[in-house]
């Protein structure tokens, strides 16, 4: 094998070739990386072009659903206000209704009993000579108002009788107390009567028979068809 010499040409123009194919290299890596930065560029654009069209449509859909939002709780009001309106009508025709089948169930309880009083003109086996209904006085001077259901009268005995649908117990507490206080008051002229008291009604509240027949008080009760009297331990007030 003969051995190949390397001359200064040879070697000048190995290193020439060498030059050459690196500047190529070069080159090519340039060319390389100028498209990537280009892609990059691209890229970048693409990010913010779609970043802000993002937020373009995130805001225009934010804005949207705000409306929206608005739009049904404004509405979701109207309807709850409507309702509501619809609601307190009802109630009111209702308590009306109400008020009415009660203010019934008492103009029964007192035309039955009254009925039964002007037929016998007899309370707790006191015969009496003049009935009234509905008594009502208001006196300016005694800054006093007065109004009794049934008053029973025969000259020296004055019969007070509160009629109630359902008796309660406050209106038993009244009747001891106070209108007792205000009829002397407010007619003087029966001041030297003895006054007898008596509640009239269809139902009670629980213990107001009991206390009433513990205070001397008379019971009358509509039964069915019938009225009772419950009078045997009737006091003078």
């Amino acid at each position: 094998m003969t051995e190949e010499k390397y001359t200064p040409e040879i070697i000048w123009q190995m290193f020439a070739e060498s030059k050459k194919e690196a500047n190529k290299l070069n080159e090519q890596m340039e060319k390389m990386f100028a498209a990537a930065d280009k892609r990059f560029a691209e890229t970048e654009r693409i990010i913010k072009e779609n970043s802000a069209e993002t937020e373009r449509m995130i805001k225009e859909n934010s804005a949207e659903t705000e409306r929206m939002i608005k739009e049904n709780s404004a509405e979701t009001e109207r309807v709850i206000k409507e309702n509501s309106d619809e609601t307190n009508k009802k109630i009111k025709e209702l308590t009306r209704n109400i008020g009415g089948i009660s203010d019934s169930n008492g103009l029964m309880a007192h035309q039955t009993i009254c009925n039964t009083l002007a037929k016998d003109m007899k309370f707790a086996e006191i015969e009496f000579d003049d009935m009234i209904q509905k008594q009502k006085k208001h006196s300016k001077k005694l800054n006093l108002k007065g109004e009794y259901d049934v008053i029973l009268e025969n000259g020296d005995t004055i019969a007070l009788i509160e009629i109630k649908y359902k008796f309660k117990k406050t209106d038993l507490e009244k009747l001891a107390t106070t209108q007792v206080d205000s009829f002397r008051k407010l007619f003087p002229k029966y001041s030297n009567y003895k006054i007898i008291l008596g509640i009239g009604g269809i139902s009670f509240e629980d213990d107001v028979e009991e206390e009433a027949k513990e205070n001397g008080i008379g019971v009358i009760k509509i039964i069915n068809d019938k009225v009772e009297y419950f009078t045997d331990k009737i006091k003078i007030y």
